[in-house]
């Protein structure tokens, strides 16, 4: 599951990477595709087999590949030779879209690792779900220990 923390804080670094572009026209992008991102290489190389019972995990696919072409988009209009009114509109128009999938990414990655942590404290705790929703770093340390 660490994994998979990383891959969001890769993709929140990311994100903001993109923000502060469009704020300042110096700053040059390189969009990794949906595959070969942090999150991307771990989809592709264990999630999506790992937890194919967990539904989150194909719509995290989706999203994540939607955000990708929404970024692309942004990253082709801020990168132009030449600016303009228009393409700071659209770029700006396409990073919304981009902001709005990402948000979608964070969040289906965060209902995967709460099915993920609540599969496993009910196997391997006592009180099952409970502990984890009373003292979640408690459990989270529980999980990384086994």
């Amino acid at each position: 599951m660490i994994d998979v923390v990383i891959a969001r804080l890769k993709h929140v670094q990311w994100m903001y990477q993109l923000e502060l572009a469009l704020q300042k026209r110096s700053i040059i992008l390189d969009l990794s595709t949906y595959d070969e991102c942090e999150l991307g290489r771990w989809l592709y190389s264990d999630a999506l087999k790992t937890y194919a019972d967990i539904p989150e995990v194909a719509l995290l696919e989706e999203s994540h590949k939607k955000f990708h072409l929404a970024a692309n988009k942004v990253v082709k209009w801020h990168n132009a030779p030449s600016i303009s009114s228009r393409l700071d509109a659209q770029a700006q128009i396409d990073f919304e879209e981009a902001h709005k999938m990402s948000k979608e990414v964070i969040y289906l990655i965060s209902m995967l690792e709460f099915k993920l942590l609540k599969s496993f404290t009910e196997i391997n705790e006592p009180k099952g779900f409970i502990n984890v929703i009373n003292n979640p770093l408690k459990a989270l340390g529980n999980l990384f220990k086994k």
